[in-house]
């Protein structure tokens, strides 16, 4: 029982770095949005160092929207694989208590 809490705990501060990880980018993303709206209202001026800006800054977009899908991806399959895990710990533990309780039966016999 004890490691079953410890496992848990555990798990829960691994979800909970996830989710910081996952709230973090969504900022990052919400940022760059905000910064690249601006410089898109400066663009007018035909700044080329604006311009660069611009494109920096879709860059660093892409790459952090990327970023939040690979670790949505990622957290899914953690979450997939833990699911399958579940249900052959469950079906191990429900073999060994048909075990038992066949042992039980045949040593009363």
């Amino acid at each position: 029982m004890k490691r079953q809490k410890e496992q848990l705990h555990a798990k829960i501060i691994q979800l909970q770095k996830q989710l910081d990880m996952k709230q973090e980018l969504e900022l990052e993303i919400q940022q760059l949005k905000g910064s690249l709206s601006v410089l898109k209202h400066m663009e007018d001026d035909e700044d080329v160092e604006i311009l660069k800006k611009v494109d920096n800054l879709q860059k660093d977009l892409r790459d952090k929207q990327q970023s939040l899908q690979d670790l949505d991806a990622l957290n899914q399959t953690l979450i997939i694989k833990e699911r399958e895990s579940n249900d052959e710990l469950q079906e191990a533990r429900q073999a060994l208590v048909d075990v038992s309780v066949l042992l039980s039966t045949i040593s009363s016999c």
